[in-house]
């Protein structure tokens, strides 16, 4: 592989609106993700009042057990 062919990447043959749709989609599903992990944390740090006091269902306990890439 020669310089020159490697400097030819796949953003010169994809369009640069697909590009930033195509980024947008990664920030945005970092950001889901950033969001799972920081709500789920939050469960992981109930305590046994709290969780008495918001009733804390079998859901609840579901979805602290999932992994952020999960919904």
């Amino acid at each position: 592989m020669t310089t020159e062919s490697a400097s030819v990447g796949v953003s010169s043959f994809v369009p640069a609106q697909v590009r930033t749709r195509s980024r947008q989609r990664l920030i945005d599903t970092l950001r889901e993700w950033h969001r799972r992990i920081r709500e789920r944390r939050e469960l992981y740090g109930l305590s046994e009042l709290e969780r008495r006091d918001i009733g804390y269902p079998a859901a609840m306990e579901a979805e602290k057990a999932k992994p952020f890439w999960r919904p």
